[in-house]
């Protein structure tokens, strides 16, 4: 009969258990051909860990190596793996994942380690950082499944950062998002006859008019080519968008699909303006380049240039609408002066509000939101009636305080 063995407070050690000289305690495990040591200053301790093993060797969870595995490897696995992944989105994913999640110490502990609790707090940290919850939603779009990839090839039980993202969207725990500016008519109306008028910004008005005529994201629109425009039927084919990415650690530019079916459309030309300056617009470019070099991914005959005729960036339109802002209101204020009256001042935005601008005029004008969201080319009906609920209540405010000043009952 084998002698049984005691630690020094004289309780028995099973099996496997080793009470070492500096009072603490040892179990050594085989996994496959492998002997495996856990350590615990603690008996109790220490078998709780056993327990845990006998019941992950159970279940086939390969809790051992994953404690040489961390969540940064499993990432490597999973976009090693996702070749569907068009290179545009494997940059974005891989320039997310080392801008904000690399270096995070969860990213970096031993996966049986991580806890819901150290994703929530990186989640949390990133929203008090100024994160919107869309932005958020980007890094939950990498994390989530490189969880996910873990728990599939066994070595986690549970993705802890499963349903985190959808709580902090509905509990309110997220920043409300800031408002979108969409120009008043008033304002896109100064705005475009301003650049009209302008012998310094007239260049910008075809691509200015094109952006608040149509919706088109700023991609869409800056590659547009001249096989996408049919003027005589007044239709844009959107099939592909112009972008600047870091791609294989060098940033150039880019034609990448839409992301969704949805995005790929046909859309009409609602505005006869549109019509009228895409035609001056492509009458200009063919005869300024009648030997057109100008080619990216087999599309060539691009509609909008910069100045060298080199592709024209939603950096360069976002620093023209700045400085032509600024002209503009310096310009009003001081005609206001004169004038002795108010001035009507441009906000300050950017080139995704001018997309913003033609939804407001769109969902002032149609009811039809399956109509809106086949011209916009969202993905998710919710976020064309989104939009169109927040701007109908905009306007029925403004309908109401009008019609109040008008009404009396005594």
């Amino acid at each position: 009969m084998p002698k049984v063995r005691k630690d020094n407070k004289g309780r028995n050690l099973r099996t496997g258990e080793t009470q070492r000289s500096d009072g603490s305690y040892m179990f050594v495990y085989k996994l496959g051909t492998k002997k495996k040591y856990i350590y615990d200053t603690d008996l109790a301790s220490l078998r709780a860990k056993e327990k845990q093993i006998a019941k992950d060797a159970d279940d086939g969870i390969r809790t051992q190596e994953a404690m040489k595995l961390t969540l940064n490897d499993m990432f490597k696995v999973y976009m090693d793996n996702n070749i569907r992944l068009k290179p545009s989105t494997r940059a974005n994913y891989e320039y997310l994942w080392d801008r904000y999640v690399k270096d995070e110490p969860f990213a970096n502990e031993p996966l049986p380690n991580v806890r819901r609790s150290d994703v929530l707090g990186f989640y949390t940290k990133l929203l008090k950082h100024g994160f919107a919850i869309n932005s958020l939603e980007s890094i939950n779009t990498i994390v989530h499944p490189a969880f996910e990839l873990a728990v599939a090839d066994d070595y986690i039980r549970k993705n802890p950062s499963k349903g985190i993202y959808t709580k902090l969207k509905t509990d309110g725990s997220a920043p409300k998002p800031k408002k979108r500016i969409a120009l008043t008519k008033t304002q896109q109306k100064n705005f475009l006859q301003y650049i009209a008028r302008s012998p310094m910004y007239s260049h910008w008005l075809p691509v200015m008019v094109t952006l608040l005529g149509t919706g088109l994201r700023v991609g869409e629109c800056t590659g547009l080519t001249k096989d996408d425009v049919d003027l005589s039927k007044g239709q844009i084919s959107v099939n592909h968008a112009l972008i600047y990415r870091v791609i294989d650690k060098k940033a150039d530019f880019h034609i990448t699909t839409p992301k969704t079916e949805s995005g790929t459309r046909v859309i009409p030309i609602l505005y006869p303006e549109v019509v009228e300056q895409l035609r001056q617009q492509i009458e200009a470019m063919d005869a300024l380049y009648p030997n057109d070099k100008l080619v990216l991914d087999c599309y060539h005959g691009f509609i909008f240039r910069n100045r060298y005729g080199n592709f024209l960036s939603a950096h360069n339109i976002n620093r023209a609408i700045e400085r032509i802002s600024t002209a503009y209101n310096m310009e009003e204020l001081d005609q206001a002066e004169l004038e002795d009256r108010a001035p009507e001042l441009l906000p300050h935005f950017s080139v995704h509000n001018l997309r913003h601008t033609f939804c407001t005029r769109l969902c002032e004008s149609t009811n039809d939101i399956k109509f809106i969201q086949q011209v916009m080319g969202h993905a998710d009906f919710s976020t064309t009636m989104d939009i169109y609920t927040h701007i109908t209540q905009e306007n029925m405010e403004e309908k109401a305080a009008t019609i109040k000043g008008n009404l009396v009952l005594m």
